[in-house]
């Protein structure tokens, strides 16, 4: 279509608007997708952030003072790349649960617990300018369970207005039907000068288990002295986690500092799905680590998982790995440099195991 400057109009935005343009720019300058590299063990977590593609509509809690947030937060910090958080909206709940301090108003405005990782959207009004990724202290405690990875992510979209993204998951064994969760921030800090505003902000709130099918496997692959099986699948509306576990041979471990299990999983109607993982655990000598990872929503004309193991055997070096340990106290506070033990592998090894095929079930 053909039309000259003169027929075009100027027309005025709001900084939400402007935040959201801004965002999308610089989310397609790094669109390049980096090399995943190898995960932490006991707490890992995955944090992605950016601007949905679809159009999202504009609503204001009750609770929420006159903060615009956007109506689907987990598709508008999700950028529209991976997809994973395209239903939660739906199926989350609705909270509006506000606690005021030092001039900076936080509001829970939606939550949900898919059976393995507790979500919670929030956001983040301020008398005063907290820079462009402010920090809320703090983790999602999900009472009663060992050990915990999780996120939180925030994005700044009006003036002094922000909205974020807070996760946490759970690493026993045990996917209760119901958790309790406490998020308490006693300050927040200026990314850019480090300043801290110090404050009060305390929620707590028990939420159900999204309807889940859960379809037990145990079906495995192996390959060098390294055996990955998945244990069990958990179908929920938004999205689907697998469950799975690798079991390393002595000889291996006595060769590498670390063993590292990444999975790709596709259908057999040619979909790919994107996911995050949640952490893991194990057991003292590294030989055996019990893993899970969410992916998107499971598509209901799929009969076939093809599950794709990637093993990565790496060496510890001062570059990648290392720590300190400190004992005593004021004066008598000493801190020794932890050195990793010497072993026969060098830099990293990669392979690829079979594909595990997983049949669904048919209901």
């Amino acid at each position: 279509m053909d039309f000259n400057d003169s027929e075009m109009e100027e027309m005025e935005i709001s900084e939400f608007d402007r935040a959201k343009a801004k965002k999308k720019l610089k989310a397609s300058i790094r669109r390049k997708r980096k090399k995943q590299g190898w995960k932490m063990k006991v707490v890992a977590a995955v944090v992605v952030c950016g601007l949905a593609v679809s159009t999202l509509s504009l609503a204001f809690p009750a609770h929420a003072g006159n903060i615009p947030i956007i109506g689907d937060v987990f598709r508008f910090l999700d950028n529209g790349r991976t997809g994973i958080y395209d239903n939660y909206q739906e199926y989350s709940s609705a909270v509006n649960l506000t606690e005021e301090s030092d001039g900076v108003k936080i509001t829970i405005n939606d939550a949900i617990y898919d059976g393995k990782t507790v979500l919670l959207t929030y956001s983040m009004e301020s008398e005063k300018d907290l820079g462009e990724k402010p920090l809320a202290s703090g983790y999602l405690d999900i009472k009663g369970t060992n050990g915990g990875s999780g996120s939180n992510q925030i994005s700044h979209v009006g003036k002094n207005q922000y909205v974020g993204l807070i996760t946490g998951s759970r690493l026993d064994e045990k996917d209760p039907e119901s958790v309790k969760v406490q998020w308490k921030v006693d300050h927040i800090t200026i990314e850019e000068t480090q300043e801290e505003i110090k404050g009060k902000w305390n929620f707590s709130l028990s939420l159900k288990a999204s309807a889940n099918d859960v379809q037990l496997f145990g079906q495995s692959a192996e390959q060098d002295g390294v055996k990955v099986t998945v244990d069990k699948i958990s179908v929920t509306p938004m999205s689907f986690i697998v469950y799975y576990n690798q079991l390393v041979s002595k000889a291996i471990s006595d060769k590498w500092h670390n063993v590292d299990v990444e999975i790709e999983v596709r259908d057999d109607l040619g979909n790919r799905y994107e996911g995050f993982g949640n952490g893991g655990y194990g057991n003292v000598n590294d030989t055996q680590m019990n893993w899970s990872k969410t992916f998107q929503k499971l598509d209901p004309n799929a009969t076939k998982l093809i599950i794709t193991p990637y093993v990565t055997m790496i060496e510890y070096t001062a570059e990648n790995h290392g720590g300190v340990e400190i004992t005593g106290n004021g004066a008598n506070q000493t801190v020794k440099k932890i050195t990793n033990p010497t072993k026969e592998g060098k830099g990293r090894e990669e392979f690829t195991l079979e594909d595990i095929i997983i049949e669904l079930d048919s209901n």
